[in-house]
């Protein structure tokens, strides 16, 4: 009994150990790896801007607006809501700001997967040169469009936009994600992106090459409709590009009770698509020794920030109750360095952010989301995360 808890802390300790080397592996690489330049290109590509949007009549205008006034030229961007079982004036106000409002009506299948589906299936995509997908509580920055037309005349078939907060400083709340949200834009999604690895699709902000619209459509309907359709691509050998100079912001929950029910959804996608897709993502990978592949699964397989945090506490606290002997205080020196340098990350987040302290003093309300994230994924791992789309209340 006594050598099963030392193997339990051991394997616990190892695959903590392998995320934090590999978030570090990823700060290292960002710092020391040059940036590709970024070449100037006359505007060419004509994008099909496809908003998803349910009962959204309080935030959509807003991101319409922004789109007007991208540094882009007008004649090529198409403006494309689909009201997705609306109820209330989402298609007029598509229709007042000029775009094409496809209203979809079928209540038994709600979510942005068979929205997208919808708008594809709906609209000649062969008129179009890509496919520009963003949530309708999110805004543009203006040079947004201007970016993502770069990336294509590089290559570029699949990317993903800079995907950060409209309100970080609206709650405690909003500060925390900010800082998390920063790290990965500024930091590790750039690490991947310099050494040619993929990004992951993170639902808002994903844009595609008519190509890959054409030979693949859209098939994830999940409620991780996201974090599924970056495997499938993934598997297909499509590498997701992270475009860091395209920024679409997007308005954050503002406190645990409005974003549980929309991370509950998210989580449990998450971990579906985990156990679906990121071994096999992993096997392929070494396999055929394709280094994309092989990093491509670790999101999947790895623990989120919050989840890595909680189960270091968790397993550093459980050294001073199980009886150890001997290893304990290996044990215990162990997981403190995994807990500091996991701090030391959200720091240096914290490093990228505007109003540093303000995010820094919202770490005292750290304990409460871990826990509340830390249910949350529990609930997902044993089946009893939501496994259908439900609407996050909005707020002006």
């Amino acid at each position: 009994m006594y050598y099963i808890f030392i193997y339990i802390f051991c394997a616990v300790g190892i695959y903590l150990s392998v995320y934090v080397i590999y978030t570090l592996f990823l700060i290292l690489t960002n710092y020391f790896v040059r940036e590709k330049k970024c070449l100037h290109y006359e505007p060419k590509t004509y994008f099909a801007v496809i908003i998803p949007a349910h009962n959204e009549q309080l935030l959509l205008e807003k991101l319409l607006i922004s789109i007007k006034k991208q540094n882009y030229p007008d004649t090529k961007i198409e403006l494309l809501v689909v009201a997705d079982n609306c109820s209330d004036e989402t298609a007029a106000i598509g229709k007042k700001n000029g775009a094409v409002v496809l209203e979809r009506c079928e209540p038994t299948r709600c979510g942005k997967g068979y929205a997208i589906k919808y708008a594809l299936e709906n609209i000649d995509v062969n008129v179009y040169d890509a496919v520009f997908i963003a949530d309708a509580d999110s805004v543009l920055d203006e040079n947004t469009l201007f970016a993502l037309d770069c990336e294509i005349q590089r290559g570029a078939r699949v990317i993903q936009c800079y995907n950060g907060l409209a309100n970080p400083d609206e709650s405690w709340f909003t500060r925390i994600m900010d800082v998390s949200r920063t790290l990965g834009n500024e930091v590790l999604e750039p690490g991947r992106e310099k050494i040619g690895f993929s990004s992951h699709l993170m639902g808002n902000g994903m844009c595609f090459v008519l190509d890959v619209i054409s030979k693949y459509g859209w098939d994830a309907f999940t409620v991780g409709e996201d974090w599924e359709y970056y495997a499938k691509l993934v598997i297909r050998d499509e590498r997701i590009v992270f475009a860091k100079n395209a920024r679409i912001l997007h308005m954050e929950s503002v406190n645990i009770y409005q974003a549980t029910s929309q991370r509950l959804r998210w989580s449990s996608g998450r971990f579906a698509i985990a156990a679906k897709y990121g071994f096999r993502l992993l096997y392929d990978g070494i396999k055929n020794c394709k280094f994309m592949k092989i990093d491509a699964s670790l999101p999947l397989l790895l623990p989120n920030p919050s989840l890595g945090m909680s189960m270091t506490i968790l397993m550093f606290t459980l050294c001073f109750i199980i009886p150890l002997t001997v290893y304990r205080w290996y044990l215990v020196w162990w997981y403190f360095m995994l807990a500091i340098l996991q701090i030391a990350f959200f720091l240096i987040g914290i490093f990228y952010v505007k109003n540093k302290m303000m995010k820094l003093l919202a770490m005292l309300f750290a304990p409460i989301f871990m826990i509340w994230k830390s249910i949350l994924d529990l609930l997902s791992v044993v089946g009893i995360g939501r496994r259908y789309w439900v609407r996050t209340e909005r707020k002006l």
